[in-house]
């Protein structure tokens, strides 16, 4: 295989930005050339040094795709938008073959959409669920190959706590209704009240912070946080909420190379998606480091729940069925007292807390990126 066409905005701090980032990386090291058209802004200011040639081609990729398409002769992997939407930008890029590459957060896809698809090859999806999801609207040649997660940088390693004598309990991802943090909040306002020690450590900050006002529909919390001076005002929400400041640390936006040692730092990490496209990246992070993570048992993180290696919130509201909102359909909402009885598990039996922390840690050691990439190679080798 000559090379690979990443058709999506590799380096930005997202999960496709670093999917792209991580892919290019792994196929300069086999020796395969990956096409990066649309490198981000900083990728270019600061590029890796494998990736220094590469990037210097990206402007010759856009000129041609800019000036009537760029049909290149080897497989192209282009991302498709929630509801398989397929982005203007990309539309006149194809290769040999063209394949579609997956993340959808909503069940409902257009059929409008469906015979814009005709002409792709396969498609690639980041979770079981998408694989399910797409095969029911009639898709067939549909391989499964989440994400990877670095290895070299997510794994066990010293415990030194972020807070000395306080159990923290970490919440991270972009701050919206579909990842959870109205569960958050309304639950660990109920454990802290019990336990004066726990302590709210959160990584919410959001690129588009006009996605979290959507938390101000949800019965679990008072309206949404505000956003000032360009961020999100985490405090202000979570006082208003009965979580006092001394219960609370924000850390904002942390660049990815220091949260390894920030999930060390942790007693527990706490992730209640509605719904995760993929396999979610920071629940990866986590069980990587040997932190005991709480996942919701739904969507995309299935994937991640095995046999002791996390706590699991086991009852999900189908919260598609109960609103009537098909584009919710597969969507589960954990219950707060479940959530609460599960911080209360990790705070009062701390070895056990270890013990799954250790597990999911040997569990993702099938996860880094060079076993991820093989599948994914091996599902353009099938599809070509």
């Amino acid at each position: 295989m000559r090379g690979i066409g990443i058709g999506w905005e590799v380096g930005l701090p997202s999960g496709w930005g670093m999917y792209g980032l991580n892919l290019a990386l792994d196929l300069v090291r086999r020796g395969i050339d990956p096409a990066v058209i649309f490198p981000a802004a900083v990728l270019k200011a600061d590029p890796p040094p494998a990736l220094a040639g590469v990037l210097g081609e990206a402007s010759g990729w856009q000129s041609q795709l800019c000036r009537g398409g760029l049909a290149l002769d080897f497989p192209v992997l282009l991302a498709l938008g929630d509801r398989l939407d397929l982005p203007d930008q990309i539309q006149a890029l194809t290769g040999t073959p063209t394949l579609g590459v997956a993340f959808c957060e909503s069940a409902v896809i257009p059929k409008a959409n469906l015979k814009r698809l005709a002409h792709l090859a396969g498609y690639i999806t980041g979770s079981a669920w998408n694989t399910t999801l797409l095969e029911a609207h009639g898709l067939a040649r549909v391989r499964n190959c989440p994400q990877g997660v670095d290895l070299t940088l997510f794994k066990p390693g010293p415990r030194a706590s972020l807070h000395p004598g306080r159990f923290c309990v970490f919440s991270g991802g972009k701050l919206e209704y579909r990842k959870g943090q109205d569960l958050v909040v309304a639950a660990f306002a109920k454990f802290c009240a019990r336990h004066d020690d726990a302590l709210l450590v959160t990584a919410w900050h959001n690129p588009w912070p006009g996605a979290a006002a959507e938390l101000a529909t949800s019965p679990h919390v008072k309206g949404a946080p505000t956003v000032e001076g360009g961020r999100l005002d985490v405090g202000g929400w979570l006082a208003a909420n009965g979580i006092a400041a001394r219960h609370h640390a924000d850390l904002g936006l942390v660049a990815h190379t220091d949260l390894p040692a920030l999930l060390r730092g942790v007693d527990v990490a706490l992730l209640p998606s509605r719904c995760e496209g993929g396999t979610n990246l920071v629940a990866m992070e986590a069980m990587a480091c040997a932190t005991p993570a709480i996942l919701s048992r739904n969507t995309g993180h299935l994937d991640l729940i095995g046999a002791g290696n996390c706590y699991t919130l086991d009852f999900q509201i189908p919260i598609g069925d109960l609103t009537g909102r098909a584009d919710l359909k597969g969507w589960g909402e954990s219950a707060i007292d479940e959530i609460v009885a599960k911080l209360e598990a990790a705070y009062t039996d701390r070895t056990d807390a270890r013990r799954r922390g250790e597990s999911g840690a040997a569990f993702m050691q099938d996860w880094g990126w060079p076993a991820q990439i093989d599948r994914l190679l091996a599902a353009v080798r099938e599809f070509s």
